[in-house]
């Protein structure tokens, strides 16, 4: 077997892992990178035409796996719904079929169909978690993880009398963290190779807690306040927005959500889970709809995705008589929209990578909401694995080799295991 690592040997995102025998070839995700020439890459990039992309490295030259070159992939592997694991599938040929669980599959139709990633036009083939699979002669065994990502998966992949072990993303403080627990337990022990994601080494400044603390942090802040409560994550977050839905019922307040985090709850819960989502069961979950985004649905986007949400409709007019007992999704769009609303002198949470707090639309929208008599704080929990549950991981499965991906710091493996090898971008290695 031969692993060649095309990025993510010494960065974060945008990842791409090809395995290959003498008769099957796979791509383990295809990510959009978050990083060009060591700075966050520029929104604008994603426009350029495929061969300006490749001319920068942002599509890695790769032989039969994009459209405009004959298919010679059997097939790609999606781990999870984060762009940096999946936003490259639009250049896959559309003959080489992808796998992926149904909730990964899920989060990417709706991201397309509201415009967030685009379309692509392989066929799609559905794993279950913990249930092998086969492609040729590789056989792999899907994991469910803890992350920030719903339905996340880390992979066994055996072949040719050889164990491969690739964690995906991960961690063991969320909701799921029981996850890691059982697949420590599970897979299997001594496996030739281990490539470990590490993206949290270097930020050794960065709070981490449970997410069950950060909802505990959040019923904490508001007990004793009477005032509006706005928070910023991401609507696919699907444990941070459990937190504060969480938060909502301990506060006895109305949980507020816009039409597209309504959408994603929505197409979740479909999936037979016990997701909260806006619907009978949940009397407390109202739906706001901010004008720019609801054209764009009648629009463009579809009709139906705004109708369905109609009998749990709340106005401007009703969330500024009631502002002081909701928690309210928010996010930079919506700066006009709550600015209408009229709510004011409450607590702004932000929920995110602090990186992105730096940006200038989000700097634009902050200040709004502190001329309007906000407090802005941060209250946030990485999806990413603490060195303590890396070093769990390490421990528990034992690899004959580790190798680092996923991080900016694959040197500090070293202090880890002493059969740490550091490999190269795009540079083969047999297993």
């Amino acid at each position: 077997m031969h692993i060649t690592i095309y990025r993510g040997t010494k960065e974060i995102g945008g990842t791409l892992i090809e395995v290959k025998t003498d008769t099957t070839r796979i791509l383990i995700d295809a990510g959009y990178p978050l990083f060009l020439n060591n700075a966050p890459i520029d929104d604008n990039i994603a426009k350029l035409p495929h061969t300006e992309l490749l001319a920068l490295g942002v599509l890695p030259k790769i032989e039969r796996l994009y459209a405009w070159d004959d298919a010679g992939f059997d097939a790609v592997v999606i781990s999870h719904a984060h762009i940096d694991h999946y936003g490259l599938l639009k250049y896959v040929n559309s003959a080489i079929p992808v796998h992926m669980s149904a909730g990964t599959e899920r989060l990417i139709q709706i991201s397309q169909r509201f415009r967030i990633c685009d379309s692509f036009g392989s066929e799609v083939r559905r794993f279950r978690m913990y249930r092998s699979f086969r492609i040729g002669d590789i056989e792999l065994k899907p994991y469910l993880m803890d992350h920030s990502a719903f339905d996340a998966a880390a992979f066994e992949i055996n072949t040719e009398g050889k164990t491969v072990i690739y964690s995906g993303d991960f961690r063991g403080h969320g909701r799921k963290s029981v996850c890691l627990d059982r697949f420590i337990a599970a897979a299997k022990k001594r496996p030739d190779v281990l490539l470990i994601e590490g993206s949290m080494l270097g930020r050794i400044d960065e709070q981490t807690m449970t997410e069950g603390g950060l909802e505990d942090a959040v019923v904490e802040r508001m007990q004793r306040v009477n005032c509006p409560l706005l928070f910023q994550c991401s609507s696919q977050n699907i444990d941070r927005l459990v937190s504060f839905y969480r938060a909502s019922l301990r506060l006895k307040r109305m949980f507020v959500v816009d039409i597209y985090t309504a959408n994603v709850l929505h197409e979740l819960r479909q999936l037979k889970n016990n997701l909260p989502y806006p619907s009978p069961e949940y009397p407390n979950i109202k739906v706001f709809f901010p004008y720019r985004l609801t054209q764009r649905i009648f629009d463009d986007i579809g009709e139906e995705y705004a109708r369905r949400f109609a009998e749990y409709h709340i106005s401007r007019e009703r969330i500024k008589e009631v502002q002081n007992h909701i928690i309210m999704t928010c996010r930079p769009s919506m700066r006009i929209d709550i600015q209408k609303c009229g709510v004011h002198d409450g607590v702004f949470l932000y929920s995110l990578w602090r990186g992105y707090r730096d940006e200038a639309y989000q700097q634009t929208f902050e200040k709004s909401l502190a001329k309007a008599g906000f407090s802005l704080e941060a209250l946030h929990t990485s999806g990413h694995a603490t060195i303590a549950d890396i070093k769990r991981v390490i421990n528990g499965l034992d690899p004959q080799k580790l190798i680092p991906i996923h991080t900016m710091h694959p040197d500090a493996f070293g202090d880890f295991s002493d059969r740490t090898e550091r490999k190269h971008d795009g540079v083969a290695f047999e297993v």
